[in-house]
């Protein structure tokens, strides 16, 4: 098995000609949660639609566990940003997870028992299975980023590439999304994700990414999420820095310690 879940080389996209992502490099662990931070417009979820091949890249070398993702595609999992959905669109919940389902399904073969019983299974993973017939437009925000994991979940792959999963949702669904990356991660899955809240960053990944339209770092968290690389990425916003003294010193600490 690929020791590398992700690697990106030189990535660079555009549009109408004006850069978005510029020279992109970074290598996400198998194994490993990893997250993508950077200020509003640094290219983060452009980066992710690039890679998984959603929007064209101007160039660059992308592999999953070594290979092409067209070779790959089915051990990869994709949830998108809220804001990037039609919540108008007539499914219910159960539907939506039985979209997950479509390589197994295929395009011209019914859904059988099985199929609705997995997709059971994940929604009820996520707390939602007394949702699965409800209109997707009538659940709340954090109900319906809930359901789109849950549609993650039945692909059963090996990375999960999530789109600021945590953004605009309430307390319980976060510790829920939250319990289930870290459950995948025990499984042997990696977790990629797209995340805005700083001072959470150094509780819930292990490897970070710092992207400002280029990667001003990436590695493990220790490395990376420091005062220097921040003042990088985000321009040396003082009030910014200001609220994530106890993340850093709690890291400071967790490099002092023999253990670690």
């Amino acid at each position: 098995m690929s020791s590398t879940a992700l690697e990106v080389n030189h990535l660079t996209v555009c549009y109408e000609k004006k850069p978005a992502v510029w020279e992109a490099d970074m290598s996400v662990p198998t194994g490993s949660m990893a997250g993508i931070v950077g200020p509003n417009g640094a290219g983060k979820s452009t980066f992710l639609k690039a890679v998984l091949g959603i929007i064209p890249n101007a160039s660059g070398n992308i592999s999953f566990f070594g290979q092409p993702y067209k070779k790959v595609k089915q051990r990869v999992a994709y949830v998108p940003q809220r804001e990037s959905v039609d919540w108008d669109y007539p499914i219910s919940a159960v539907e939506v997870v039985l979209m997950g389902l479509y390589k197994q399904v295929g395009l011209f073969r019914w859904v059988t028992k099985e199929h609705r019983k997995q997709a059971e299974e994940a929604l009820d993973r996520v707390g939602m299975l007394p949702f699965a017939s409800r209109q997707i437009g009538e659940l709340s925000g954090g109900q319906q980023q809930r359901v789109f994991l849950a549609r993650a979940l039945v692909q059963q792959a090996d990375l999960y590439m999530m789109d600021e999963p945590f953004a605009g949702i309430d307390a319980t669904t976060e510790k829920v999304i939250l319990g289930l990356m870290q459950d995948l991660k025990s499984e042997g899955a990696t977790v990629l994700c797209v995340h805005h809240d700083l001072p959470t960053v150094a509780d819930y990944f292990d490897h970070l990414t710092m992207l400002n339209l280029s990667v001003v770092a990436s590695g493990k968290m220790n490395d990376v999420f420091t005062k220097e690389q921040l003042m990088k990425c985000y321009g040396g916003r003082l009030e910014l820095l200001t609220k994530l003294t106890d993340s850093l010193a709690k890291l400071e600490g967790l490099k002092g310690s023999p253990t670690h």
